[in-house]
């Protein structure tokens, strides 16, 4: 019976064969890194590091960012966790962890509560309520629950924690181009999946040396792309993309809504038949009312001098020559663009078609404390 409770405890380490040593340097520092942010957020400096220890994305916490939103703000186009492949459970490298305390630190354990963490994380159910994705590609895994125990285990120099582990697909670095890009005074990094999808690099001080750590490469702007500066202005306004957790550019969208602006634009300016009565010109009412009475009241002068005498061959004259003006006003007989009519507006390009879904991942597990 000891012996099965022994071998209960027992879970094979997470295997890293196969990765490239850059790469596991490359994840101990976004751990590293993680760690250090959140000790100074912890600290009362969290207004040194606002991109990363703030606000989550809902408003709804004013702490550090959990493991996958603090991720995502790295490395660009990070994938939501719905379909995970479940590998099982593992005992994992302490230094590989993202983690986040958001509900307690070390230091808030006493004596008997420390030794009853301590216990559960000897004990047989040690894994049980964790949730950690792994991430190949990169060397780091991400606590979704069971977060607080990584900032315990990195402050107590453990070396290892079992948790439950998932796989988690990030796409690899042949599938994304780097771009760095001038609007004026204003530089940016712009990340480009698949010749599609855009994001910026919000945090180019630690983006660009993980993403050439990855071996993501940089180039120039392609000339099948939108123009550079309707992209600066498209930024303003990001879109959902696909299974992405955060928003960005689709850039075929974009084209697509410049042909149909341009199309738009030609048909504008297509010439058609058109009265000065229809175009906008200034004062043409004011002239056509006038006209209007002149040959209103010369007709009725005609009628009761029955064009006799001078006041009636003066009605005559006046009745003919502002009737040929506000003839001449109201026939359509001029070719000009669709733009000069006074009632013209810009016509408003049809929608895009929403991007295609980038992985098979729709939704993102809400991750814990723990």
């Amino acid at each position: 019976m000891e012996e099965q409770t022994e071998d209960a405890f027992q879970a094979p380490d997470l295997p890293l064969d196969g990765i490239p040593s850059s790469i596991l340097r490359l994840g101990k520092r976004l751990a590293e890194t993680k760690y250090q942010v959140d000790l100074l957020g912890k600290n009362g400096w969290a207004e040194l590091t606002s991109n990363l220890h703030g606000l989550e994305a809902g408003g709804e916490w004013d702490g550090a960012d959990d493991a996958l939103t603090f991720f995502s703000k790295i490395f660009p186009f990070a994938i939501l966790p719905a379909q995970t492949e479940p590998m099982g459970v593992f005992n994992v490298p302490t230094e590989r962890v993202i983690g986040r305390s958001w509900r307690w630190w070390p230091e808030h354990l006493n004596g008997s509560s420390e030794a009853r963490f301590l216990e559960h994380l000897n004990g047989p159910f040690a894994a049980d309520g964790t949730s950690w994705y792994f991430l190949p590609a990169l060397g780091v895994l991400l606590a979704a629950q069971g977060q607080g125990r990584v900032n315990y285990c990195r402050y107590h120099h453990i070396p290892s924690i079992r948790a439950r582990v998932s796989h988690l697909h990030y796409p690899p670095a042949d599938r994304f181009r780097l771009y760095h890009v001038m609007r004026g005074e204003t530089r940016q990094s712009w990340v480009v999946y698949n010749n599609r999808y855009l994001q910026p690099v919000h945090l180019p001080r630690i983006t660009l040396p993980a993403l050439a750590a990855y071996g993501v490469h940089s180039g120039s702007w392609p000339l099948t792309f939108p123009p550079i500066t309707r992209v600066f202005d498209e930024l303003h306004h990001p879109q959902p993309l696909g299974d992405f957790i955060a928003p960005g550019i689709d850039l075929e969208a974009v084209k697509g809504r410049i042909r149909a602006e341009k199309e738009a634009e030609k048909r504008s300016v297509k010439p058609v038949k058109m009265a000065l009565s229809d175009m906008d010109i200034t004062n043409i009412w004011p002239v056509s009312l006038t006209l209007s009475f002149f040959f209103i009241l010369s007709l009725v002068v005609a009628g009761l001098t029955s064009g006799a005498g001078w006041p009636g061959g003066i009605s005559l004259l006046v009745c003919g020559m502002a009737g040929s003006l506000l003839l001449f006003i109201a026939t359509p007989i001029f070719l000009v663009s669709k733009r000069h009519h006074r009632a013209w507006q810009p016509e408003k390009p049809q929608a895009a078609e929403p991007p295609v879904e980038a992985t098979e991942t729709p939704e993102v597990t809400a991750p814990n404390g723990g």
